[in-house]
């Protein structure tokens, strides 16, 4: 298996992050704008550790379905703890009480389980049918 050099959309994807973050700074706070944020953001750091440590090299099979299931549960975990972050960051930008209902935070948190194996399993699985093609020269 081997990494691209660089990830096909990446530079879309800041661009669109970079939008919509300044766009989400300063509306007020809704649960599914938070989640959005933290989603992204782990999309995009994800996204860099492959190209600035992975882009371009040969891996083995099994060194590279690790590598997707490790960056499957860094994104699940982190888009739960980056989304608590912003939401954190959005309650102190906007000093007028609480951006988000307890229920709110109390869901992102509970979540983080789930949002973790999800994105274990995916990384996971996208890792051996990755390994598959390749191997098959498809």
């Amino acid at each position: 298996m081997q990494f691209p050099q660089k990830i096909p959309g990446f530079r879309w994807l800041l661009m669109v992050w970079a939008v919509y973050t300044a766009v989400w700074i300063s509306r007020e706070g809704a649960l599914w704008q938070v989640v959005t944020m933290g989603t992204m953001t782990t999309m995009l750091l994800v996204g860099f550790g492959w190209e600035r440590w992975l882009g371009g090299k040969p891996v083995q099979h099994g060194v590279g379905v690790l590598v997707t299931a490790v960056s499957g549960v860094i994104l699940g975990a982190g888009s739960s703890l980056l989304s608590l972050l912003f939401m954190t960051i959005k309650t102190g930008l906007h000093a007028h009480g609480p951006e988000f209902s307890q229920a709110e935070i109390a869901w992102v948190w509970n979540s983080l389980p789930l949002w973790t194996a999800v994105g274990l399993l995916v990384g996971l699985g996208l890792g051996l049918i990755w390994a598959g093609m390749k191997e098959t020269g498809d």
